[in-house]
């Protein structure tokens, strides 16, 4: 009872000394200062601090004008600092950050993380690219080389603003390095396919990635980077399935590009987050309703766009579903660390010298491994040596080896399993039939590779085949053809499950052969 009638004293009290305030035409009262009166003086204002105004008799508060200030001008307000605004000042940033300070800090980061620094502004890219700083980089990274091979640190000096030059030298210094490893990765030679054997090691051992660019009309780049790999004997397939892809008539270039890493760590691994050099591996226009439809299943068209490159895209719609890339093992590795971002790598041509006193030369003593595969697993493989075609056996323009002939059925295998192709995205999956991949290495007698071939290819009902007797299964064939030649494979099914390869023919043109071995057939 005490507190409610204590509440309705003190809002009555309130209410009584709000309305007389506004019926005398004063404000409201403030607790803790003094009532204002007309009598009393009028409030001295902030310019004329230090002196007082008193109200002459007959005067009211009222009355009083305030003095003659002198207004300040705008030179005087220029000289106030900029950063101050209503008492504050601003955060300081990275832009204010002293030069000095800046130095100090890119002085305590590796190599790599120089490299990213530089792509944030003009400033960090002259501050990073220091003489002094890279100097010592390049001693630490030099450090650990044998002492053989210290006099060989510095080469012909290259050509550059002096202000960079270490920044030079060190990044050349290192892709030597790295290409040296490559030379040492791809040393051994396989037996089976006349190759380097490590060339998956290779690929893993430098962290070598792929990276697919989709190209707008207007410019505008889309990058992705791959999302699984697979090595085989000859060959590798890289698969983005992974795509948000813009709508396909807005594309117009497809790139897709090999980056490696410059540094690595003193155990010889690449860094994760690594400064990586962009080789271009393959460019070309992207138009899909020029090339035809190689095969289909109930949810994807697939298209050959180039050699090797497998574009597929939604029956509903039209739109890009997957990518796949196969391509071919040999110089590969170079391919993807000695190449540009706008040129690709063009390895050396290793053409025999011409021999004079062979009469059948570039005829004779020809290597050929030749598989069939999906993008995962090798269905059916075979090494064949010692073919060779003779003078008379030329016609229409091109030298005949048979790796397998029809009429000897020793030569005769089975596939594995049918030849088709399963692709998957994230969220579907599926399988073409009647599609596979075909590669083929035809090496010279000196075992170099002078003719590859990595793409997909169809399996179609062969009508003009001949009769079998000892084969009750439907034919089919498999035709290749490129400007270096044709290959043809004959299959017989055997049940459900599988093919006999019945018959190979690789036929070369005689302008590949003329060329290579610089004979004139």
């Amino acid at each position: 009872m005490a507190s409610s009638r204590h509440n309705d004293q003190l809002k009555s009290y309130l209410k009584s000394h709000k309305s007389g305030a506004k019926s005398n035409g004063d404000s409201p009262v403030r607790y803790g200062s003094p009532k204002r009166t007309s009598n009393s003086p009028a409030r001295m204002s902030p310019s004329s601090k230090g002196q007082r105004q008193v109200a002459s008799p007959g005067q009211s508060a009222k009355d009083i004008k305030p003095r003659n200030v002198p207004v300040k001008s705008s030179s005087a307000k220029s000289l106030q600092p900029k950063n101050i605004s209503r008492g504050y000042y601003r955060k300081p940033t990275m832009e204010s950050m002293p030069e000095e300070l800046l130095m100090k800090i890119f002085q305590h980061m590796s190599a790599s993380e120089l490299l990213t620094a530089a792509c944030v502004c003009r400033q960090w890219l002259k501050l990073t690219a220091d003489n002094l700083i890279w100097e010592k980089l390049f001693i630490q990274l030099t450090s650990r080389v044998k002492p053989d091979e210290q006099g060989q640190r510095l080469g012909t000096p290259l050509k550059g603003p002096p202000e960079t030059k270490w920044k030079r030298e060190c990044i050349h210094w290192c892709r030597k390095r790295r290409n040296h490893k490559i030379t040492a990765l791809l040393k051994k030679i396989s037996p089976y396919t006349f190759m380097p054997a490590n060339t998956e090691k290779a690929l893993q051992k430098l962290c070598i990635k792929w990276q697919l660019v989709l190209t707008e009309s207007n410019k505008t780049e889309h990058i992705f980077q791959h999302s699984d790999v697979f090595c085989f004997p000859t060959t590798t397939t890289i698969r983005w399935y992974s795509l948000e892809p813009p709508p396909i008539k807005s594309l117009k270039h497809l790139s897709i590009f090999a980056l490696s890493p410059i540094f690595f760590r003193k155990d010889g691994s690449a860094d994760t987050a690594n400064a990586c050099q962009r080789s271009l591996l393959l460019q070309t226009q992207l138009n899909p309703s020029q090339h035809a439809i190689v095969e289909c299943d109930d949810l994807v068209n697939l298209h050959v766009i180039n050699q090797g490159l497998l574009l597929a895209t939604w029956k509903d719609g039209g739109e890009i579903a997957f990518i796949s890339l196969c391509v071919h093992n040999h110089m590969l590795v170079q391919r993807c660390c000695l190449g540009t971002s706008s040129k690709e790598y063009i390895p050396p041509s290793l053409k025999p010298k011409f021999d004079d006193v062979d009469t059948q030369y570039g005829l004779h003593h020809f290597s050929c491994v030749i598989e069939l595969r999906n993008q995962r697993t090798v269905l059916w493989s075979q090494p064949f040596t010692n073919l060779h075609c003779e003078k008379e056996d030329i016609g229409d323009g091109f030298v005949h080896l048979i790796p397998v002939r029809p009429d000897v059925v020793t030569d005769h295998t089975f596939t594995n399993k049918k030849l088709t192709l399963p692709w998957k995205t994230d969220v579907f999956k599926g399988i073409v039939q009647n599609l596979c991949i075909l590669d083929m290495t035809l090496l010279d007698e000196f075992k170099s590779p002078m003719w590859t071939v990595s793409n997909p290819v169809k399996v179609l009902s062969d009508e003009d085949a001949p009769l079998s007797y000892n084969y009750d299964g439907e034919p089919y064939v498999i035709k290749y053809e490129d400007d270096k030649g044709k290959v043809t494979i004959q299959l017989v099914t055997d049940g459900d499950t599988r093919y006999v390869v019945t018959g190979i023919m690789v036929d070369v043109s005689l302008t590949t052969i003329n060329s290579w071995f610089s004979t004139s057939y």
